[in-house]
């Protein structure tokens, strides 16, 4: 259909159709009746056109248009679909990493819509990893890593779920089986409309000049998208193993610090290097719209610059200590030096604590304990000795079977030392410490312990404060009788499963939480599940103060932009039917935040850098119909920062915007895992770490005996 639609093209003037509706710019009237030839059989086609309507700016359809004509643009730029985004895989800027057999494309990331007063076009740098190795590699290691043993088993565990690329038409599949009774050689389907058979490897052959090096190779099997099934393809791919280039980094390979130094040689723009792209980017794009007339006759243009508009800042926040405050530089957003020497708002006195660890990391543990009792004192965090407990390795049951011996003596928390970072031992501990003989845990890897200085064992000390319900810092928050809500989640990647995390506040300073996880099959159990943790919290707040809060700041993080309206009639609503039911009179304010996000703010001040932490944006590149704001909060050292997205979709406090602004910038600094500010408020950084500790490595709900302790830091 579109071939016909083409061949009529003079008929029609610029025109989209996407195979059901047709767009144009110029008035058909009510019916256009129009005639054409097939070219491959020269049958005379008549083609009725029929004017449904008229597309307003204000419409959705509208937006629809603009990004079409964008990427219409964009495919005339030399640059290579991937997924939904486009990248550029012009050797002269594409990043080669032959040490780690890593290549890296720039690519663009672009949307249109209408902001707050004008039409814009939205756009973010991306990059694309691609591994030179390709899925036959693996392949080769799995069998020679068997011995030929169990080879499909370590294939499958290595292949299933990867992404890989063909560059021969630059698509990308992921994988979902390898089918080993095929091979390019033997697979055989019927091509064109002769219905003729051929191979795999004569396919390649004629299509595309490409000659298979071995035909004994299995078949990578990827099922078909939901686009696919729309268009009637209902076959799984048959993909071969050499042409099939992987994507992405493995979790080994985002380990090595190394690797991920060069990558981020690359990955990390700074805001002067991003202004560059984008102005060559933009300088590409014009000079496609004028040599093909795309824009114009739409009547549109795009500017020159990047828009420009003014922000503000809301200045450093003064931190609270015992009896005392800290200020730290703006710019930095970091006061682990004005903390030094100087009281905890409170601390609990620890003497009842143990350490478990390999007998072989004996020097270096209680080295590393030793600096612990040096830096609590300073803090006012009385600690005292501690057991140690030697085990012979460091394998799980290792260190279960010490967990069995030594949880009868009632320790308030118990420390492991790991020589190695290993995945299995640490989700073997925390599942019998957080679920089947719950108590305070504090992991530290070898990697942490063996660091000279005091810096990783103030950092620890501060984690065990708060683990045990003390309070490091706060800020000075006027608000009375108010709660603090964050919830996000996580997928559970062995039981697939989603993992809720939700945190509530129990005192007034923001610096107390009821913490607890739960996990859901379906996005309508995160209903059930929100509703059920809110009410177990407001009864802890009620234990605790006497009386439900008067308001509720509820932030919902690990939303998109797509969910909003169903989180507005579903988790919201759950919410307000709880408020209803216990008190009518409490106030909600329900805001979505957003850190996954293409929005990219640059401060002007004769070359371009990042805005200063504390920058509020809420005007210009807001969106009409939203309550809706930037703020950045954290400070980077490298690259370009990224704001956090903040969407009021409730609010019965009629607070002023500025209040919600203050406050979501006070609680980016009352996360205890980090000594300056985060990128989104406390509590939505908490759920996120209980949600993610539980959806990796616990695999349970943890035992309602640590919810009133962020035993997950």
């Amino acid at each position: 259909m579109s071939g016909l639609m083409s061949s009529v093209s003079k008929d029609l003037g610029p025109y989209i159709f996407d195979g059901t509706v047709l767009f144009c710019v110029k008035d058909i009237g009510d019916e256009l009746d129009l005639s054409t030839k097939r070219s491959f059989d020269d049958q005379v086609v008549r083609v009725t056109l029929k004017k449904v309507g008229e597309v307003m700016p204000q419409d959705h359809n509208f937006m629809q248009i603009l990004n079409i004509l964008v990427r219409r643009v964009m495919a005339k730029m030399n640059l290579v679909l991937i997924g939904r985004n486009f990248f550029d895989n012009n050797m002269q800027v594409v990043a080669q990493i032959p040490q780690h057999r890593i290549e890296v494309w720039p690519g663009y990331v672009t949307s249109v819509r209408n902001y707050e007063h004008d039409l814009l076009m939205n756009c973010e740098i991306t990059h694309k990893v691609l591994r030179t190795d390709t899925a036959y590699d693996l392949l080769k290691k799995a069998r020679d890593q068997s011995g030929g043993r169990n080879m499909k088993e370590l294939a499958l565990k290595e292949l299933l779920g990867q992404v890989v690329m063909t560059k021969y038409n630059n698509n990308t599949y992921r994988i979902d089986d390898i089918d080993f009774s095929s091979n390019p050689a033997n697979f055989t389907f019927e091509l064109g409309r002769e219905k003729k058979k051929v191979t795999l490897a004569e396919y390649y052959k004629d299509k595309y000049q490409i000659t298979i090096r071995d035909l004994n190779q299995p078949l990578l099997v990827s099922n078909p998208k939901k686009t696919d099934l729309r268009r009637g393809q209902r076959d799984p791919a048959r993909l071969i193993p050499e042409l099939s280039f992987l994507t992405g980094l493995t979790d080994e390979m985002r380990a090595n610090f190394g690797l991920m130094k060069d990558v981020g040689n690359f990955t990390r723009v700074t805001p002067q290097r991003r202004f560059e792209s984008m102005m060559k980017f933009s300088q590409r794009f014009r000079s496609i719209c004028q040599a093909n007339a795309e824009f114009e006759p739409w009547g549109l243009k795009l500017a020159d610059v990047p828009i420009q508009f003014k922000g503000r800042t809301l200045g450093a926040e003064k931190i609270v200590l015992g009896g005392e405050t800290c200020d730290y530089a703006l710019h930095e957003a970091d006061w682990s030096r004005g903390m030094r020497n100087k009281k905890f708002i409170s601390a609990p006195v620890l003497n009842k604590w143990l350490v478990i660890y390999p007998r072989n990391v004996e020097g270096e543990v209680r080295e590393f304990v030793s600096n612990i009792l040096r830096v609590g004192p300073g803090n006012g965090f009385r600690i005292g000795e501690p057991k140690f407990f030697p085990i012979n390795d460091d394998r799980p049951g290792s260190f279960i079977n010490e967990i069995g011996l030594r949880s009868p003596m009632g320790p308030d928390l118990m420390m492991f030392c790991m020589p190695r970072q290993k995945a299995d031992v640490y989700s073997a501990i925390k599942k019998e410490v957080c679920v089947s003989k719950p108590c305070a845990s504090q992991v530290v890897c070898g990697k942490a312990y063996r660091v000279k200085g005091l810096s990783v064992a103030t950092k620890v000390m501060i984690q065990m404060c708060a683990k045990l319900g003390g309070e490091p810092w706060g800020v000075q928050i006027p608000l009375k009788d108010a709660m603090v809500v964050g919830f996000d989640s996580w997928h559970d990647s062995s039981q697939k499963k989603g993992v809720g995390g939700f945190v509530a506040s129990l005192n007034q300073n923001f610096t107390s939480y009821y913490s607890t996880a739960v996990f859901h099959t379906r996005n309508e159990e995160i209903t059930t599940c929100m509703e059920a943790c809110f009410v177990k919290a407001l009864r802890a707040y009620q234990g605790k103060n006497g009386s439900v809060p008067k308001k509720i700041f509820f932030y919902r993080d690990g939303v998109g932009s797509g969910d909003i309206a169903y989180v507005k009639n579903t988790e919201l609503k759950a919410i307000q039917q709880v408020v209803q039911k216990i008190d009518p009179a409490i106030q909600v304010c329900f805001t979505v935040v957003s850190k996954r996000i293409n929005t990219r703010i640059l401060a002007v001040n004769g070359q371009y850098g990042n805005p200063p932490p504390s920058t509020i944006v809420d005007d210009v590149v807001t969106v009409p119909e939203r309550y809706d704001y930037f703020l950045i909060s954290q400070s980077v050292r490298q690259g370009t920062v990224s704001p956090t997205s903040y969407n009021i979709i409730e609010d019965a406090t009629n607070f002023k915007a500025s209040i919600h602004q203050r406050l979501s910038y006070k609680l980016c600094h009352l996360y205890y895992n980090w000594q300056g500010t985060v990128r989104v408020p406390a509590p939505c950084q908490y759920a996120h770490k209980i949600a993610f500790i539980v959806g990796e490595s616990i695999h349970r709900e943890p035992s309602e005996a640590l919810a009133e302790r962020l035993w997950y830091l």
